[in-house]
């Protein structure tokens, strides 16, 4: 783990286990987050993550609501992210302070499945040559590449399930899932806004758009 300024880049992240917490506040008719991530601090064990009470978080550190994002593994092999403000402690688990972003937590993830949407984010991610990666292909031939798993929603889902996915996923008419071996490395840089997808699973996948990607991994 390397932090320069407000750029923290982890080296190593495949399979990774973080935690993510959002703190909300009401404002008119939506709600401000301010997002937090353990990423950095050491794979987040399950159980720790697992005691955070969110509506005693949410007294203590003064906000409306707190929210727990299921516990997911990264699939890229190192990232940098950018920071905002200072680490903090949340019961017991260190994090470290993210861009915000805007969030519906009446919604679970897995139902936003297969419909893309946009978060504001500054990071880039990279998957090494030789390594596998995850992919999604919608209808549109936008490529999207898997950058976490979870076991939320599949309890038995293990990183080495991912190949063979398709037979666990509902893909929609017209989608595509592959897995692909890395004959180059890939990097997506994201530099404000990242177009992502999630499963039906509510594994996350980032769109190969906007130039993001140095090249398609699909092809």
């Amino acid at each position: 783990m390397t932090v320069t300024g407000s750029a923290l880049r982890v080296d190593g992240l495949r399979g990774y286990a973080q935690g993510e917490i959002f703190l909300l506040k009401k404002a008119d008719d939506h709600l401000e987050a301010e997002v937090y991530n353990t990423t950095g601090f050491g794979p987040v064990p399950a159980d720790a993550f697992a005691a955070i009470d969110v509506q005693r978080l949410a007294a203590d550190t003064g906000f409306d609501l707190a929210w727990k994002n299921p516990r997911r593994f990264w699939m890229m092999d190192a990232a940098t992210v950018n920071l905002v403000g200072e680490p903090r402690e949340l019961q017991g688990l260190m994090f470290r302070m993210q861009m915000p972003v805007g969030f519906d937590p009446s919604r679970d993830q897995s139902a936003m499945a297969y419909h893309p949407m946009q978060i504001r984010r500054v990071t880039t991610y990279e998957f090494l040559s030789g390594r596998p990666v995850f992919l999604l292909r919608s209808p549109q031939e936008t490529t999207w590449v898997m950058q976490t798993f979870t076991d939320h929603i599949d309890h038995g889902l293990r990183e080495a399930d991912l190949p063979g996915l398709a037979a666990r996923l509902a893909l929609p008419e017209g989608w595509q899932y592959k897995a692909a071996t890395l004959n180059r490395a890939l990097t997506i840089t994201t530099a404000g806004v990242a177009n992502i997808v999630p499963d039906n699973l509510a594994n996350m996948y980032q769109g190969c758009v906007d130039g993001v990607n140095n090249f398609d991994p699909w092809d």
